[in-house]
C-alpha cells in the first residue's frame, strides 16, 4: 500500500509540475507575443517619425532656397532666413569677413526649377545638392544660370532642422 501511495505522489507531483510547465510556457508565450506586437508598433511609430523628420529637412531646404535666393534688393536677402539657420549657417552665407549687407541697391533675384538630391549622414544631420535656375536683375537686365549650391542641415533639439553650412558649388553651362 505504501508503494502504492507513494506512486500516486509521485504520479500527482509529476502532473502538477507539466501542469505548472504548461502555463509556464502559454504565459511566455503570451509575453512574446506582446513584446511582438509592441515591437512592430514601434518600428512604425520610429518610421512615420523619420519620414515627418525627412520631409521637414526637405521642405526647411526649400523654403531656405526660396527665401535666400528670392529678394529685390540685397537687404531683403538677408530678412526672414534668421529663424532657418544657425549661427554658423547664417555666417556661411555671406563672404568671409564681410558683414550682412545693408543697403538697399537695385539687384533683384528669383529662382525656378529648383531639383533637390539629398544625402543623410546621420538622424541628426543631412545634405542636399540643390540645382536650380537663377536669375538676377540688375538694373533692369536679367542674366539666368543654372547654379549648384550645397546645403547642410542638423537637426536641433526642441527647435527642428537648421541649415548649418550653405556652399556655392558652380554653375552649370552650355545648353541643355
Amino acid at each position: 500500500m505504501e508503494h502504492i501511495q507513494k506512486k500516486s505522489i509521485l504520479l500527482v507531483g509529476i502532473t502538477l509540475t507539466g501542469i505548472v510547465l504548461l502555463l509556464y510556457i502559454f504565459s511566455l508565450k503570451s509575453q512574446l507575443q506582446e513584446v511582438r506586437s509592441n515591437q512592430s508598433r514601434y518600428e512604425e511609430k520610429i518610421k512615420n517619425l523619420k519620414m515627418v523628420q525627412d520631409s521637414e529637412a526637405k521642405m526647411l531646404n526649400k523654403t531656405f532656397l526660396e527665401k535666400f535666393f528670392t529678394y529685390e534688393n540685397t537687404a531683403d536677402r538677408y530678412k526672414g532666413i534668421e529663424s532657418f539657420m544657425t549661427e554658423q549657417g547664417l555666417s556661411s552665407t555671406h563672404p568671409s569677413g564681410t558683414e550682412i549687407p545693408s543697403t538697399k541697391e537695385s539687384v533683384a533675384s528669383s529662382i525656378r526649377g529648383l531639383k533637390a538630391y539629398e544625402h543623410q549622414i546621420s538622424t541628426t544631420e543631412t545634405s542636399f545638392i540643390n540645382e536650380f535656375q537663377f536669375t538676377t536683375t540688375y538694373n533692369g537686365v536679367a542674366d539666368m544660370v543654372t547654379t549648384i549650391i550645397k546645403t547642410e542641415l542638423l537637426y536641433v533639439d526642441h527647435k527642428g532642422w537648421k541649415v548649418n553650412d550653405v556652399e556655392y558649388i558652380g554653375e552649370l553651362t552650355g545648353s541643355r
